[in-house]
């Protein structure tokens, strides 16, 4: 097997921001592929990080391993910083590129500690808060037969959309991981992963739990740290920044929309819309989770419409702080606010929405991290590689694989039917183009007749063509069979493979040193120049 390193991709403000363009980096700390640019937020962090900020943010991180023990006691020692990411949790370990997030975060932080002298830690930021159930209770593999397959707990639940740290796998989870064996043959592995699931993807954990159980264990041979988004402490230390959107809301819109309003004027497209009147905080009560709206001096909740004031809010935050939490665009500010945080590892959307919150970090009083890009990758399996050189294409050739068949025959059609083919397509060109002369000195009108007749007439040669390309396809069922295997590995659903698949995908076949491979990979396709 070996590892593709993908372009990130992503709107054309990410791209400008990855290639050094001038225009967006206002909106950023700076090129996250120079050394310089760390070292300027370290000087920041070191004059701003006040006393018992490390401490504090130890007591949050749960390491992996040993390693990542270590890792905390350096940091706490000599006064070092953290590097995160972070995914919301998923089933199975979630789609690969969760995995690709975290140990890009553990790549660039063996990076930083060499470069800057400093302890740098990695961190994973578990979204347990987020509800977004439809999103986290599936998940793909691909059996021996080369077959996708869809394995799913199905819909919510519960009645109402609830954290995924609050909702209990169930009994169907038994019939998942089931289903997710038989898809897998035995080997040296085997027994070792499914014993793993089975340990943590059980009826009585969480979404949540599972998922950061899992990772842990996948990175338990590195520094990195998980932070559970519903700790308690992490409430606590986030309080701040909680109750300063709930006095003053409008301040934080004004503060986004001020930096939107200036990327549009540049030409760029959001990420996020700017809704009027949303606030950057979500309510977990007996509706469920739902975000904040403005209304007179206090708040209504967007999807059941009920009010709730500004008192009773503050009071939630000071009393019973897990029941309020950031959304996607306050959380980067939370995470900077509690860690001392050098850099963000992100996907394209994210780097994209990192754009738009400088202005709300000012607000808040703290400093954007450097936006660095995960490592984007695709595992191209041997009997994968064996197609790709049989037919000499490239692993983007296989994308659309029925575009490239339909190629495929259309070359393999026998030259004198090719021929024969292109002398018709002539013909009828050539004599139309004769009646078209012949017609005018007729009658004027029948040059529409004319026009008629001959796009009828290519018509039904395409339509001959697309009948002998059919027949030449069922001639190539080998071919087409090798080729459409390929496809579904590298592009399951017609999608990017790190999008759709999961982890065990690769662990179940190669064990550990698919996570190894991955490291190697992220450190050669994110070089940071000094």
């Amino acid at each position: 097997m070996r590892l593709l390193s993908m372009p990130p991709g992503g709107s054309r403000l990410v791209r400008d921001y990855l290639a050094g363009a001038p225009r967006p980096a206002p909106f950023y700390r700076g090129s996250p592929f120079e050394t310089a640019t760390y070292r300027r937020k370290a000087d920041e962090l070191d004059r701003t990080t006040g006393p018992g900020v490390r401490e504090v943010a130890a007591s949050i991180v749960r390491p992996a391993g040993p390693a990542a023990r270590q890792a905390l006691r350096e940091v706490l020692r000599r006064e070092g910083y953290f590097v995160t990411t972070g995914q919301q949790p998923g089933l199975l370990g979630g789609p690969l590129y969760s995995l690709y997030k975290a140990l890009t975060a553990v790549r660039l932080a063996d990076d930083l500690t060499m470069a800057l002298e400093r302890p740098v830690m990695p961190l994973f930021w578990v979204a347990s808060e987020d509800h977004d159930w439809e999103e986290a209770n599936h998940a793909h593999v691909i059996d021996e037969s080369n077959r996708l397959r869809h394995l799913t707990l199905g819909s919510n639940p519960g009645a109402v959309p609830r954290p995924l740290g609050r909702i209990r796998l169930g009994e169907g989870i038994v019939d998942v991981v089931d289903r997710l064996e038989g898809c897998f043959p035995r080997n040296d592995y085997h027994a070792r992963y499914m014993d793993l699931v089975r340990g943590t993807y059980n009826p009585w954990a969480t979404m949540a739990s599972a998922f950061s159980d899992l990772m842990a264990e996948l990175l338990r041979d590195t520094p990195a740290g998980l932070i559970d988004a519903a700790h308690p402490a992490l409430k606590e230390a986030s309080r701040p920044i909680l109750r300063a959107e709930a006095e003053d809301p409008v301040a934080s819109e004004e503060a986004v929309r001020e930096s939107c309003d200036a990327l549009t004027g540049l030409g760029y497209a959001l990420q996020v819309p700017v809704i009027p009147g949303a606030v950057n905080l979500c309510t977990d009560l007996g509706e469920g989770r739902d975000r904040l709206q403005r209304s007179g001096g206090g708040f209504t909740r967007r999807r059941s419409g009920r009010a709730i004031s500004k008192r009773r809010l503050m009071s939630l935050i000071e009393d019973v702080p897990d029941k309020v939490s950031p959304n996607v665009l306050l959380r980067p500010v939370v995470e900077s606010f509690v860690f001392p945080t050098l850099a963000y590892v992100g996907g394209p959307g994210e780097l994209a929405y990192f754009g738009q919150l400088s202005g709300l970090f000012r607000r808040h009083g703290t400093g954007v991290p450097v936006a660095v890009p995960r490592g984007s990758l695709m595992a191209v399996e041997t009997k994968v590689s064996k197609v790709l050189a049989k037919f000499e294409l490239e692993a983007g050739d296989l994308r659309r694989g029925d575009a490239l068949l339909s190629r495929f025959a259309r070359e393999q059609i026998p030259a004198d039917a090719q021929r024969a083919l292109g002398r018709w397509r002539e013909a009828v060109e050539s004599v139309a183009d004769e009646l078209e002369g012949i017609s005018a000195g007729i009658d004027a009108g029948l040059a529409g007749s004319v026009t008629r007749a001959r796009n009828t007439g290519l018509s039904a040669l395409a339509t001959l063509e697309k009948k002998i390309v059919r027949a030449v396809k069922r001639r190539s069922e080998t071919t087409a069979a090798q080729i459409m295997k390929a496809a579904v590995n590298l592009w399951p659903a017609g999608k990017p493979q790190e999008r759709v698949l999961g982890p065990l995908q690769y662990l179940m076949r190669y064990g550990p040193e698919f996570t190894r491979s991955v490291l190697r990979e992220a450190r050669e396709s994110f070089p940071i120049r000094r």
